[in-house]
């Protein structure tokens, strides 16, 4: 008929595989300590992070401050160790590109960078329209809302030629 399984003295393992299970840890019910652990590491946890939080300070060399981000989008000429460099607050977010030395503009039209000689570039400084390179982007990041950025470090990108057309310029390619 049926046999009732016989679980071993402690109940948690039938008694074949506790011959076979010698390793195994949690055989009995766990004190207290182990919650007491798990919160006091989760709280040791939380201070570093607060403590690397709140002693993290503005970038140091080879970054140098720009001033306030700007608070409208559009685009700004700025300058740092003798570099001229623009500055985009556009589409939701903060471009440092070394300067392409033409008047760069922002399109709130066409949501795209414009110079008068229309050439045309995304937001994230990619020729997309006209004749030329794409824009040099310069690594930045803003700390305490000052700009701060890497004015001897600007990366070259390639164009990706679209043909698009300036949509709020009067260069030679408008509408």
């Amino acid at each position: 008929m049926d046999e009732v399984p016989d679980y071993g003295p402690r109940g948690y393992l039938p008694p074949r595989a506790a011959r076979r299970a010698r390793k195994i840890v949690l055989r009995e019910r766990m004190g207290l300590q182990w919650p007491v652990a798990a919160v006091v590491a989760g709280v040791l946890v939380v201070l570093v992070g607060a403590v690397y939080l709140l002693r993290s300070g503005p970038p140091g060399a080879p970054f140098v401050p720009l001033g306030p981000v700007p608070a409208v989008e559009g685009v700004t000429p700025a300058r740092a160790a003798g570099d001229a460099l623009l500055v985009a607050v556009v589409a939701g977010r903060v471009g440092v590109f070394a300067d392409p030395g033409v008047p760069v503009t922002w399109c709130a039209a066409s949501r795209r960078l414009e110079s008068p000689d229309g050439r045309v570039w995304t937001p994230e400084g990619i020729l997309v329209g006209g004749d030329g390179a794409s824009l040099r982007p310069v690594p930045s990041t803003v700390h305490g809302g000052e700009l701060y950025a890497d004015p001897r470090t600007a990366t070259d990108l390639p164009p990706d030629p679209r043909g698009e057309r300036t949509a709020c310029g009067d260069g030679p390619t408008g509408p």
